[in-house]
């Protein structure tokens, strides 16, 4: 099982933490959960497939307190400094488990929105101290921002993270597992920016046939088969959109297609302004909007793609270092031509060619 109905996911909802249902409307609606403190399931229709990827063996994940449910996720960067063991070899990925899962609760909760929390902590591999904080996470659906027609359903997030440290050079990171079809049926990633982008690989050279580089926008494919890490850089980066970034599927099983779009003016403006670097060159220029491909050892079962946000660096307050960001994302489902449409609308990308 590669995809989730919402029936699906809430007919084991007891095994996984009681996951919340927040309902827009009689069609649309977004299932959170408590565990991990995340959106975990996004749905513009009621009978239609999750288009953020959620895993297969959730119910085993949450019981042995995994960290990869899916869904989608706040972590903070850079990654070489608190997922790495060796962090000067790039050795070592682990995920720090005060941080994902962490110990989300629940604070409050509505019919269209709820809070989290979450005591956390990680320790820097570079410089062996740990930093002890919290977190709060606003949930709530929303209206969308341009008037299209189709099924959708938005949700925004208002992350609130502190540590009890002043001065660390941190940043905000979020990162929405998303759906693929595999090689035979993949994704297409679209980063709107200014003209002729310079897109960076932040893992190994992304081949010419995964990335198409337009006038105007990157794409990246997305077919969960190999391993390769996009990001695009603040200097290339169209901050006149509020759309950052966004993802387009043909549904497997379906024959309608999928729009998913992140928006967010909380981002970094410039390279000082983010210290997320790179493992193939750490010492060479940032990206701040990016996009990951894994690889599905066990097909067919298929694992996920992702659609990231760096989020604003945190500033020092009251002998503490405090990050705050807004953002959202937002699902939507028609046709081909009405997708499309959409896509033009928050991304101003035409005559688009997907993967």
């Amino acid at each position: 099982m590669n995809y989730f109905t919402k029936n699906t996911l809430l007919s084991f909802k007891e095994d996984i933490g009681n996951p919340i249902e927040l309902n827009f409307n009689d069609e649309s609606s977004a299932v959170v959960s408590e565990y991990g403190g995340r959106l975990l399931g996004l749905y513009p229709k009621n009978d239609c497939y999750s288009l953020l990827w959620i895993n297969p063996e959730i119910k085993e994940v949450v019981k042995t307190r995994r960290r990869d449910i899916g869904g989608d996720r706040y972590w903070i960067s850079p990654e070489r400094e608190f997922f790495y063991e060796k962090p000067q070899t790039w050795e070592g990925w682990f995920c720090p488990h005060g941080l994902d899962p962490a110990y989300y609760e629940i604070l409050a909760e509505s019919s269209t929105s709820c809070t989290l929390s979450s005591m956390v902590t990680v320790e820097s591999q570079i410089k062996k101290h740990i930093y002890n904080g919290e977190i709060t996470r606003q949930i709530s659906l929303i209206k969308e921002p341009i008037s299209t027609g189709l099924s959708y359903c938005g949700v925004e997030f208002v992350d609130d993270c502190v540590f009890f440290q002043p001065n660390l050079k941190i940043n905000g990171w979020s990162l929405a597992c998303v759906i693929s079809g595999g090689p035979s049926n993949p994704g297409t990633v679209l980063v709107p920016t200014k003209p002729n982008p310079k897109p960076l690989s932040y893992f190994r050279n992304i081949p010419e046939d995964r990335l198409n580089i337009g006038d105007n926008y990157v794409a990246f494919k997305l077919d969960v088969d190999d391993v390769y890490k996009l990001a695009v850089r603040p200097e290339d980066i169209d901050f006149t959109r509020h759309a950052k970034i966004g993802y387009v599927l043909k549904i497997p099983d379906s024959e309608e297609y999928g729009f998913l779009v992140k928006l967010s003016n909380d981002i970094p403006k410039t390279q000082d302004d983010c210290f997320d670097v790179s493992r193939d060159h750490p010492e060479s220029e940032i990206g701040v909007i990016q996009s990951y491909n894994s690889e599905s050892p066990n097909k067919p079962s298929l694992k996920y793609g992702e659609i990231e946000l760096q989020l604003n660096k945190f500033e020092a307050i009251d002998n503490a270092s405090h990050g705050k960001a807004r953002h959202q994302i937002i699902g939507y489902i028609g046709s081909k031509e009405e997708v499309l449409e959409v896509v033009e609308k928050y991304l101003g990308i035409a005559n688009l060619s997907l993967f």
